[in-house]
């Protein structure tokens, strides 16, 4: 496979455990909202639904509440391989981009806690778009080629209408291993054309 050096991960279920108990949540929603949809997933179906404005604006509250409390319940102690192995790729020349449906507001202090601030080179929220399709379109424009690492089928479905190279982990601690392995692969990559380019120079 070619080597592609802007990596794209999603945060939560990714690159930290899912602190927030979205099931419980969209239940407290769908009761403040007075709908029975199945608000799958969260934002995106709140954003397409036909409600008046105040309503919608007082769900998006309960939601941001929840992600920044999550904030609070997260050890960093417990994601430091994937903490580590991000620092890497950086160091190894690597950009590392976060596609998220967390707002600006919870994703700032969330990247502080982990100590990425200084090596995330861009972030998309759901500020920018809550439709992971328009995100993934929006930084494949910017960077050409991408990456995606996500955690959902939402995820997947949306690298597929994106057209983007995707990674599926079942848990936030599949992360450093895939990032590993693409850091090795490109490694391969780079040696293999140094290689060649150097034997055809006389």
């Amino acid at each position: 496979m070619s080597c592609i050096e802007t990596i794209v991960i999603d945060v939560d279920g990714t690159l930290i455990p899912s602190l927030v108990d979205f099931d419980k949540l969209r239940r407290r929603i769908r009761e403040e909202l007075g709908v029975s949809h199945e608000l799958k997933p969260l934002g995106l179906s709140l954003s397409r639904l036909d409600i008046p404005m105040e309503k919608k604006k007082r769900a998006w509250e309960m939601i941001e509440e929840e992600e920044l409390n999550s904030i609070r319940l997260l050890d960093p102690g417990s994601v430091s391989t994937n903490i580590s192995e991000v620092i890497k790729m950086v160091e190894n020349g690597f950009k590392v981009v976060i596609a998220t449906h967390r707002s600006k507001r919870t994703l700032e202090p969330l990247l502080e806690k982990l100590g990425l601030t200084n090596y995330i080179s861009e972030y998309v929220t759901r500020d920018y778009s809550i439709d992971r399709v328009e995100q993934l379109n929006y930084l494949k424009a910017k960077y050409s080629e991408i990456v995606f690492i996500g955690d959902t089928m939402y995820d997947e479905e949306a690298s597929i209408k994106a057209d983007t190279r995707f990674y599926r982990v079942k848990s936030y601690t599949e992360l450093a291993s895939i990032l590993e392995y693409l850091r090795l692969e490109c490694s391969r990559s780079r040696e293999h054309y140094n290689t060649g380019f150097g034997s055809s120079v006389k």
